[in-house]
């Protein structure tokens, strides 16, 4: 008898994921197809910033101003308590627009209030804070009001004072025909052209945020992307590769098999893993993917 197994993988991650976007406060409306919400998710996790104990690190000629000094060591106080600053970003995350310093340069931009304002966000403010996250630190670059989201001088801040974060960027021996201003790299990004830029050291450097897309979202959010819909498509394989395996020898205990010609399978959620399910014989297949709920990672 032939073996029939149904995937409904990729729809029923993505019901599980929207449920977790909107329940950070997004929404997702526009969001029609189950490839538009795998990259939404993706999206977000990138634009996001995960909750968890950070040291910072200052650059040399970094100062503070004093209408946003209370608002910055409100927010230095999260960050070294590991809550979440999300609350801090531009509000134009939660419509998950483009934001090309990010996207381009791994810069986030932090607002500096001191109490919330909009739901969920704090009080917006002029000056905002430029800075980078890495997994255990973050790197104060500067403040300033808003503008200048394409000077260069921003790099070069970073540079001089932690070149180890812009050294797996460079590019040795290549330098650039043209030397994009701020207007220009403004007008680059807008468009989705992707380049490399000349600091004062001499030296050529990619993209430290991944690069933006034609349809101006995120190069490292459609990575994600393409890695899930491998995963999904790698274990509806082994799946597929051990029908008979399935037919002959598995015996779950305490759930013997409805049905063992016929699997439907599908994923649910279960604490921090996301499991592959067959609703049919009421079976988890082995693998799992460790991955905590959006609101664990990065909500308030």
């Amino acid at each position: 008898m032939d073996v029939k197994i149904t995937f409904k993988l990729k729809e029923t991650l993505a019901t599980i994921f929207r449920k977790e976007i909107e329940e950070l406060g997004f929404d997702t409306s526009s969001l029609t197809t189950s490839e538009d919400v795998l990259q939404s998710y993706c999206s977000y996790t990138y634009r996001l910033i995960e909750k968890r104990p950070r040291t910072i690190h200052k650059a040399d000629t970094f100062t503070s101003q004093t209408e946003v000094e209370k608002g910055l060591e409100w927010l230095e106080m999260k960050i070294e308590k590991g809550e979440s600053v999300n609350p801090h970003l531009n509000s134009a995350t939660k419509k998950d627009q483009l934001d090309g310093l990010l996207y381009d340069w791994g810069i986030h931009h932090l607002h500096l209030g001191e109490t919330f304002s909009a739901p969920g966000y704090v009080e917006r403010t002029g000056p905002v804070l430029f800075a980078l996250f890495r997994k255990d630190d973050v790197y104060f670059i500067d403040i300033r009001n808003h503008e200048g989201w394409s000077d260069k001088n921003l790099l070069e801040i970073v540079n001089r004072n932690w070149p180890e974060l812009l050294s797996i960027y460079k590019m040795e021996g290549v330098m650039p025909e043209t030397s994009f201003d701020e207007k220009d790299i403004a007008s680059l990004r807008k468009a989705g052209v992707n380049t490399f830029h000349e600091l004062s050291d001499g030296n050529s450097y990619l993209s430290m945020g991944g690069g933006i897309t034609t349809a101006g979202t995120s190069m490292m959010a459609i990575r994600s992307y393409v890695t899930i819909v491998r995963m999904i498509n790698d274990i509806e394989t082994n799946i597929k590769a051990n029908a008979k395996y399935l037919v002959s020898h598995v015996l779950p205990k305490d759930h013997p098999f409805r049905n063992r010609y016929e699997y439907v399978f599908v994923c649910r959620r279960h604490g921090d893993e996301i499991r592959f399910y067959d609703v049919v014989n009421n079976n988890f297949w082995s693998e799992v993917w460790e991955v905590k709920p959006l609101k664990d990672m990065y909500g308030v």
